[in-house]
């Protein structure tokens, strides 16, 4: 069993303004995902001019994680970060 993570929901933003100087202005409202996406799943799909929030099952491993994405330009523009997870 791996750690699966679910989407909480989906938020549009003005993505040509943070583009440009990194201000983040909402263009709608936060939006539930499609049924078929609500379950835990190993991966998560984060479409552009979006946030996407997810919530991630760890317990009961601790240890050291990479969130990363899966496509390949990302890898080299900081998509790709170490974080630890601890017990509290």
């Amino acid at each position: 069993m791996g750690i699966t993570s679910q989407i909480l929901d989906r938020r549009p933003f003005d993505l040509d303004l943070y583009n440009k100087d990194g201000t983040l202005v909402y263009t709608g409202p936060a939006t539930l995902p499609p049924p078929n996406k609500r379950g835990w799943k190993d991966t998560v799909a984060a479409p552009a001019a979006e946030i996407t929030r997810v919530i991630m099952r760890f317990a009961p491993y601790t240890g050291h994680y990479v969130w990363h994405c899966h496509i390949l330009e990302h890898e080299d523009n900081d998509m790709m970060r170490p974080f630890i997870v601890i017990d509290p």
